[in-house]
């Protein structure tokens, strides 16, 4: 996941309470229904992707088993 400030033709545009999210079309399936936070802690913070496919709070990047 990268922070964009641009669109292009091959991707779409959400906004949610106030933020925008672009992503991929072809990519954008998996986001359906996804929570996305952000989450900040004393080693540091980053994106937390929570999709209804993972039983963690990690996304698909580890099969939501971590």
């Amino acid at each position: 996941m990268t922070l964009d400030e641009s669109k292009t033709d091959e991707d779409i545009l959400d906004v949610e309470h106030g933020v925008s999210l672009i992503a991929d079309k072809k990519l954008s399936v998996h986001l359906e229904g996804a929570i996305i936070d952000y989450i900040d802690s004393a080693n540091g913070g980053g994106f937390e992707i929570r999709t209804a496919n993972s039983g963690g709070g990690c996304g698909d990047s580890c099969g939501g088993s971590c």
